[in-house]
Parts: structure tokens; sequence; C-alpha cells
């Protein structure tokens, strides 16, 4: 996921240096050089979650619509998710103590891609002020379920215990239920081996507002709801209740160009 990441900022970077031929004409009363196409980048915190990186190739149709096509990465948390604290407990070699999630199995990232619109309400002076508007998309979304792996004393099955590096199934299910077995986690690098895919779909609205609406560079400050829905529930936790869709609050920052 960390190369996935590096690859989407070195793409966005990329976008966000192109240029496209300015184009003047008359709108609604106004007449000079507008812009016609826009690459933004935002920042997107939400409350079941971390945080999400999206890139976003707009076309601006008159002031007050520009429509756009969106590529996120996130991820998605169970409410029920909480870090406990290092143990402490001393380990053979190649092993080591650490926090981890308490009855946790899986690890959920989303690809989303989504075709959206912002409507601005008001206008404001050049340079000055701030528009107003809104934003909403619809989209298609990729999930990955990575298996999340604990170190633990496992009993191996002639009375004695030694220490693995395991993911949760049915035959460790007690194993990740049972604090004294836990050593803590394994690690961000173990799982890659064994994801799967839910695909589902998504939707967003909120309030935008834009500090630089007739400006090259955007500023733009956008806040609402944002709905994840799957076709089944999303199995994250082992004994609390999962559910097939996440709802959430967010705060996004877009920063970007106009062309």
């Amino acid at each position: 996921m960390k190369q996935i990441f590096s690859l989407f900022l070195i793409l966005s970077l990329g976008l966000l240096s192109l240029q496209a031929q300015e184009t003047g004409f008359e709108d609604d009363g106004l007449i000079g050089v507008i812009y016609n196409k826009e690459v933004t980048v935002d920042l997107r915190f939400h409350t079941n979650g971390i945080f999400a990186l999206a890139i976003n190739k707009a076309k601006i149709k008159t002031y007050y619509r520009t429509t756009f096509y969106q590529l996120e990465i996130g991820n998605l948390r169970h409410s029920a998710e909480s870090r406990t604290n290092d143990p402490g407990i001393s380990t053979p070699q190649g092993f080591s103590s650490s926090s981890y999630y308490f009855g946790k199995r899986n690890s959920f990232y989303q690809v989303r891609l989504g075709y959206g619109e912002k409507r601005y309400f008001s206008e404001k002076q050049e340079h000055r002020g701030v528009a107003i508007g809104m934003s909403y998309l619809l989209g298609v979304t990729t999930g990955i379920l990575k298996p999340y792996y604990l170190d633990a004393w496992v009993d191996s099955g002639d009375g004695n215990f030694t220490i693995q590096r395991i993911p949760y199934s049915e035959e460790h299910h007690d194993v990740f239920l049972s604090v004294p077995h836990i050593l803590g986690s394994s690690g961000f690098k173990y799982g890659w081996n064994g994801i799967s895919v839910m695909p589902g779909l998504h939707a967003k609205v909120g309030a935008h507002l834009d500090w630089g609406a007739y400006d090259q560079f955007v500023k733009a400050l956008e806040f609402g709801f944002m709905l994840d829905a799957f076709y089944k529930k999303v199995p994250i936790m082992v004994s609390e209740k999962n559910k097939p869709y996440f709802l959430n609050v967010y705060l996004a920052l877009q920063f970007g160009k106009r062309s």
C-alpha cells in the first residue's frame, strides 16, 4: 500500500503540471480570460477512517457549474476498533511485543472512482471573498480486505505453546479473542499475499467553499457526508457486529490548478 500511495502522489503532481490553452469569451456579462479545465488533489479526513487521498480531473462548464472525475484511495474502520497499549511481554528472539487492535481480523482499504458535479450559489469579486456552493458525486468502489496478522502464543498440538504469526481463521478464533495469548500486531507488511476484493458503490454530498473561484490556483474547503455500501457485511472484526455500509462525516482540503 505504501508503493500505491507513492505512485498516486507522483501521478497527482504530474497531472498538476499539465497546462491547457486558456480561452476568452463573454459569459454572464463577464468578458476576458476564463478557465475551462481544473486538476485538483484532495486530502480528506472522515469519521470512520484515518484519511483518503483523491485526484480530480474537471471540466469547467460555466462559472456556476463544474463536472469532474475523481480517483480516490482511502481506508475504512469499524467503530469498535481500538488500539491496545504495548503489553510489554518478553518474547524470544525474532518477536517483539507491540500494540494491536483487539478482535480485528481484516484491514479494509478502498479504491474509489466516481463522477460528480460542483455548483456554486454565489459569485465573488476577483481575488476576494469566498464562493459558496455544493458538490455531489456517485461512483464505484473496489474494497480491499487485507488479513490482520497477530504474534501470539499458539498451541502446537502437543500441549506446548509456540509463538507464531497468524491471520484470523476458525482454528485461531479463540486466540484472537484471548488477551493473554496475544503479543501484538505482526506489522503492516504482513497479509498482502492474502488480500480479497469486495465491490461496492459510494456517494458524497457536501458544502463547497472556494477561496479562488476566479484564480488560477485552487484553494477550497469541503465538508459533508459520504456513504460506502457493499453487497455483504464487511468482515473487519471477529465478534463485533459487522455492517455492509459505512456512513461518514468528512472534511476535505482541496488544492490544484486551473487552465
